[in-house]
């Protein structure tokens, strides 16, 4: 008798079994996916925490944002830029929709992002919420990482390790809101080992009272 063969590892696939592959998952549609890395960024003052907090909040009740469908799921929202300026813009959100964003959740304690330590416990107090699967939002970024050169390879390096260990634990997406560099043309601040390592990014742009956004990478996008 024959030993079995085992199965072998590499799959060849044809045209036809490649286009019958599932699509991607989309939590926004078109914009942002189901599950990965992704950012929104853009200038101080230039809105892109008022927002990430009106996307999510779309998301939370499963509406759909700048006529782009969602996906509804539980968000959470990492406001390390101080509880009065979160507080503020939920205040803002309410007088424009007439309630709270339902479903969202809130953590407004420091943790860092590079302490391997402070991601567990946030991904077990997240779990606990229930909001395993869905958002997590960090605003911003660089509260999220405190002493790190953003522009060092290594540490750039370890923040990214540290954001895809959160979205590992939990599933769904994580979501960094971040500053542009200097010269906006350049896009997301820091070492360009950020914008490789996105599924998806989002820049918000102001000229006086105009603000804008725009796609600026959506990896499994048109």
């Amino acid at each position: 008798r024959e030993p079995e063969r085992a199965e072998p590892r590499f799959r060849v696939l044809t045209a036809e079994e490649l286009a019958a592959l599932p699509p991607v998952r989309w939590r926004v549609r078109g914009l942002l996916p189901a599950e990965g890395l992704a950012a929104i960024y853009g200038p101080p003052g230039s809105g892109k925490s008022f927002l990430a907090l009106d996307l999510l909040g779309a998301v939370a009740e499963g509406r759909d944002w700048f006529d782009c469908r969602t996906d509804a799921a539980p968000v959470t929202y990492c406001a390390l830029e101080g509880e009065a300026g979160i507080a503020q813009r939920v205040q803002a959100y309410r007088a424009r929709y007439g309630k709270a964003p339902a479903g969202m959740r809130f953590i407004a304690q420091p943790f860092a992002l590079l302490e391997p330590g402070d991601v567990a416990e946030l991904a077990d107090a997240i779990r606990a919420a229930g909001g395993a699967g869905g958002i997590v939002a960090i605003d911003t970024l660089n509260r999220a990482s405190p002493g790190a050169d953003e522009n060092d390879s290594r540490d750039m390096g370890a923040i990214i390790a540290g954001a895809k260990l959160l979205q590992s634990a939990l599933g769904g997406l994580v979501l960094l809101v971040h500053h542009s560099g200097k010269d906006a043309a350049r896009g997301l601040r820091g070492h360009s080992s950020l914008l490789a390592a996105l599924d998806a990014a989002v820049e918000v742009t102001r000229d006086g009272d105009r603000r804008e956004w725009r796609t600026s990478k959506a990896k499994d996008g048109a």
